[in-house]
């Protein structure tokens, strides 16, 4: 039996992906979480620059978490791509332009600065309508299946979601499809075991403890 153990900080978004496929396969695995600036020595012995996070298989690691996902997927009973060839490399290909919407969105999250706020609020928004078109009706991203692009884009709408339910950032507003699609995603069974229990809390505690423009918004706005 192959033995799956997660390495990574317990706020990082990175190995959600697969301990989502992981839960949807019912495979069993074990997560370590770590302080990123307290390392052990021997998360150093297993990647040689602390590169967080990784999975060990059968004690050898894997990184980058498009790798590790598509590891788990064909290391486990079933398969969370689609049959159609040009569709399962369509949908590696938004896998791949998941992680830019990260990107926008710390920056969303972290900037002081309300010019850098805005031009990266419409640069995630223009993304996001792309995919609303591209989703159409669809419950999740091709069609009815819960498949791996939606297990990747996970942790990028419960960030959204986190931001626009704290902050009133309104990055969701009239994007209808990728609402409904965040909706279904954020309210499966295997999402909602991704995270640990106090996630959500303290996640909108750390952005309101900043001083990001986001929070400077959402205060005046209250005033």
């Amino acid at each position: 039996m192959t033995k799956f153990e997660f390495v990574g900080y317990d706020f990082c978004p990175f190995c959600q992906p697969s301990i989502i496929t992981l839960k949807e396969k019912g495979a069993e695995f074990s997560v370590t979480y770590i302080e990123p600036d307290n390392k052990q020595d021997w998360v150093y012995q297993v990647s040689p620059q602390g590169m967080t996070p990784f999975l060990l298989v059968n004690g050898k690691p894997l990184f980058e978490s498009a790798a590790m996902n598509e590891f788990v997927n064909d290391a486990t009973i079933g398969d969370l791509h689609p049959e159609d060839a040009f569709l399962k490399a369509q949908n590696r290909m938004w896998i791949s332009r998941s992680y830019d919407l990260l990107g926008h969105i710390y920056e969303l999250k972290t900037t002081n600065d309300q010019d850098v706020f805005e031009a990266e609020k419409e640069k995630l928004r223009a993304k996001l309508r792309s995919i609303d078109e591209v989703i159409g009706q669809n419950p999740f991203f091709n069609g009815s299946n819960f498949c791996l692009v939606d297990t990747a884009f996970a942790p990028v709408l419960r960030a959204i979601a986190l931001l626009d339910g704290h902050f009133s950032t309104g990055i969701l507003e009239a994007l209808p499809n990728v609402a409904r699609w965040s909706s279904n995603i954020l309210n499966r069974p295997s999402v909602r075991a991704s995270v640990v229990e106090n996630f959500d809390a303290v996640s909108v505690a750390k952005i309101a403890a900043s001083n990001a423009f986001v929070v400077r918004q959402r205060d005046t706005a209250a005033a």
